[in-house]
């Protein structure tokens, strides 16, 4: 027995590859169903799927942010220092990005309710032009999750329906939002204009201020949800992209995609707006700082120099005290110096104290606006607000990307804490180094104090009048100076980021669903579908083509017996020629192996069905129709198949001779109705013990008799793989011919074909191919051996 062949030769792969494609062909009215399937259904989602927009704008960014850094006023020379840094240009990705400006955007632009019309099939969002409006009440609580369906009754009346299941309830008075899961329905008419309230939603319903046609929404059925703006800013979050378009430019390309492309551009025209609008507005918020506190010193100062300035004046009427004496003179002016230097150390510390209680009370806000340097020399407290700036502004940009509970977040706060306590240090150690400078000061003030006392009492009493009265005047014009600074910088807005391209739609066609994409992934869908179908359920041992059973024994093909078809009319006589031709080339095999030209041939195969009865008969005309005298001995009588094929036995068969009912072999001999030299032996269904009437002497000694009268005794014999009958006959048959049939038998067989191959060497075993395609029909007996034939050529002038 041989097992199956593990070549490596390479025409043994190129056979397993012709045979993958042949199943496939095989198969190809079920890809050419699936592919048209996959391809209706492809075209189906086109028409009903919502289709996706992208639209885009791009800004110009001065990143030395010359414009933001009101020190580098062109109207004020000098500077008040309030920016002093270079744009980092990641950090304002994350800015534009940032939660709070997005929200922002969509709660401005109303997108807290959006609008749709169509019907159960296809429902499409609409924007800008709707049949009416909602206005929400911000301070009651709204529905989320479920549509409110609108049918319009008139110009004035519409009835408003909610039906659902399971939604939420979001309560703005306590900032919080519930879930229901529980069936809720409602249904009322109302006047457009008029407020319709429930204990889950307020609002109000009206037409709105543009004409609109009736006939663009006939047949729709209109509905609108209200929507959580967080959510809504979530959605713009994750679908918004922010690009610096090269590495050396710092333009910046912004998209953002969805079904309508007007809101989707709207958006991006009011994102732009509102963070240029915000940068000014944060540049605006440093400045009125500084400009707030130096108000509040500058009114101090003033109300004390009119103070000191009147009591100049009353003292030198009262006290007739106009000229002082030269070193008096010099007293008062070096004091003077002194108290100005001194009022400026305090002004120092006073700002470097308000400095502290505002980080100290806004370090942990989300909100707050880092304040820089505001004429602070400390190089120091410079580096450390900038460097907090930056860390508030990368948190910003990170809390979008992870969580608060994420390591790098986790790593982030703790930096800015250790800068913020960083900073607050460096505050409190500038604070005593001014303190120690004013006590300096008063140490000095207390020495010029000594020699202004050694003065006259009116003239000293004179000198401190003068003094006080000269510091709060170089107090109110520096701080009258600074303040001018300060407004004429705030005023300036001039932003140094600049809308290159405003927004509008990318392309002439939406970016989805891609046609053209989703056509060559159906048809690859249908084409995958089949094909793994064939390599998962499709039987994988079944014999398709001779090849096959050439690769896996040594059991030599003598024929390949080609497909007939009696149903199909075309070419029936080309196709009968062709079917007879096979079986010529059988007998002519057989003659080449039994020289004789006369024996005992057993027609078997391993299961029912592969046309072993068939091969048996139609074997015998084509030897008959050669001259042969054949005779067709039915011997399985268990299920005997000539009786329907021929004539119906009565009494006079194998079954009956061998049971003894019948002594002559004549009775039993039914000769062919055309063919003079074919005769059948038929049999009828045996009752009894089937083996020991094959394997009695009768039988053996019938067939003895019978060679003396015939040149062929054909024994069409019992399925092999079923009954052991077949073995029986082994000492009778010289030819063993095993029948297997294209697309019914398994592979399998064939080892089991030689295990019931009986060991006599005198015994021939041979395979005919049975219902073999036209085009490999010549397959037989030669290919084992080496003998070759020419084809023949086969025209419809032939006929049988």
């Amino acid at each position: 027995m041989k097992t199956t062949r593990d070549t490596h030769i390479t025409s043994g792969q190129e056979v397993n590859l012709k045979l993958f494609f042949q199943k496939l062909l095989r198969y190809k009215w079920m890809f050419i169903l699936s592919i048209c399937s996959a391809v209706a259904i492809a075209f189906i989602y086109i028409k009903l799927a919502t289709p996706i927009y992208e639209a885009s704008t791009s800004i110009l960014i001065d990143s030395s942010g010359r414009n933001r850094v009101l020190g580098d006023s062109k109207y004020v020379e000098g500077g008040v220092s309030l920016i002093e840094m270079e744009k980092n240009l990641y950090n304002e990705i994350g800015i534009i990005k940032s939660f709070s400006i997005v929200r922002q955007t969509v709660e401005e632009l109303g997108f807290d309710v959006s609008y749709y019309a169509g019907n159960w099939l296809k429902k499409r969002e609409h924007y800008g032009y709707f049949p009416f409006e909602v206005t929400l009440t911000k301070t009651e609580p709204q529905l989320y999750g479920i549509p409110f369906e609108v049918s319009i009754l008139s110009q004035d009346k519409y009835k408003l329906t909610v039906e659902g299941d399971k939604f939420s309830v979001a309560n703005p008075a306590t900032g919080t939002t519930r879930e229901v899961n529980k069936d809720f329905s409602f249904s009322k008419e109302y006047n457009f204009g008029e407020q319709v309230s429930n204990d889950h939603f307020t609002f109000i319903l009206k037409r709105p201020a543009y004409n609109i046609s009736v006939q663009d929404f006939e047949g729709d059925k209109l509905s609108f949800y209200i929507n959580s703006l967080d959510a809504i800013a979530n959605n713009y979050l994750n679908k918004l992209e922010v690009n610096n378009i090269d590495l050396q430019a710092s333009i910046f390309k912004i998209v953002s995609s969805g079904p309508v492309v007007e809101k989707e551009i709207d958006f991006l025209q009011k994102l732009t707006e509102n963070y240029v609008q915000n940068e000014l507005a944060s540049r605006s918020k440093i400045a009125s700082t500084k400009e707030s506190f130096i108000q509040n010193q500058l009114r101090i100062a003033s109300d004390s120099l009119t103070k000191f300035e009147l009591k100049l004046e009353t003292f030198k009427k009262d006290k007739s005290a106009i000229n002082l004496g030269a070193t008096a003179t010099n007293a008062m002016s070096q004091t003077s110096n002194l108290l100005s230097e001194k009022s400026k150390i305090e002004l120092d510390i006073n700002y470097y104290n308000s400095l502290i209680k505002e980080i100290q009370a806004n370090r942990n806000s989300e909100d707050f606006v880092m304040a820089t340097a505001v004429g602070i020399e400390d190089p120091l407290i410079n580096e450390n607000i900038l460097e907090l700036k930056r860390l508030y502004t990368e948190r910003s940009r990170k809390k979008f990307f992870v969580t608060s509970s994420n390591q790098e977040m986790s790593i982030l706060n703790k930096q800015i804490n250790e800068s913020t306590e960083l900073l607050l240090n460096n505050l409190r150690n500038a604070i005593k180094s001014s303190e120690y400078a004013l006590q300096r000061a008063n140490s000095r003030l207390s020495n010029f104090s000594g020699v202004m006392s050694s003065l006259p009492t009116r003239e000293n009493q004179l000198l401190n009048i003068q003094r006080q009265s000269t510091l709060y005047e170089n107090m109110f014009n520096y701080l009258s100076q600074e303040l001018a600074k300060a407004g004429i910088a705030r005023s300036e807005s001039t932003s140094d980021t600049r809308v290159l391209d405003e927004a509008r739609m990318m392309g002439k066609e939406p970016i989805a669903p891609q046609k053209m994409l989703l056509i060559a992934l159906a048809m690859t869908f249908g084409i995958l579908v089949p094909l793994a179908w064939i390599v998962v359920f499709s039987p994988k041992d079944t014999i398709e083509n001779v090849e096959q059973i050439i690769q896996h024994t040594e059991i030599p093909v003598i024929a390949s017996i080609v497909r007939y078809d009696t149903q199909k009319r075309a070419h029936s006589d080309v196709a009968l020629w062709t079917f007879k031709e096979s079986f010529r080339d059988l007998i002519t095999n057989l003659k080449l192996i039994n020289s004789v030209g006369k024996g005992v041939i057993g027609i078997t195969s391993i299961t029912p069905g592969e046309g072993k009865s068939y091969t048996t008969i139609n074997l015998g005309i084509t030897l008959a129709e050669s001259g042969k005298r054949t005779l067709i001995i039915d011997v399985d009588l268990r299920k005997p198949s000539l009786v329907k094929d021929f004539r119906k036995v009565e009494g006079k068969g194998l079954s009956n001779y061998l049971r003894g009912d019948i002594n002559s072999s004549k009775d039993i001999i039914y000769p062919h109705e055309k063919l003079a030299n074919l005769s059948f032996i038929p049999t009828s269904v045996m009752q009894g013990n089937v083996h020991e009437s094959l394997s009695g002497p009768k039988l053996k000694l019938l067939i003895e008799e019978l060679k003396d009268n015939y040149d062929y005794i054909i024994l069409d014999t019992p399925a092999a793989g079923l009954v052991s009958d077949f073995l029986l006959l082994g000492d009778f048959i010289d030819i063993n011919l095993f029948v297997i049939r294209r697309k019914i038998a398994k592979i399998r067989f064939l080892d089991d074909i030689e295990k019931l191959i009986p060991q006599r060497k005198h015994k021939k075993n041979f395979i005919v191919f049975n219902d073999a395609l036209k085009k490999n029909h010549k397959y037989g007996y030669e290919q084992k051996y080496g003998h070759n034939r020419d084809s023949q050529l086969v025209n419809k002038s032939l006929s049988v």
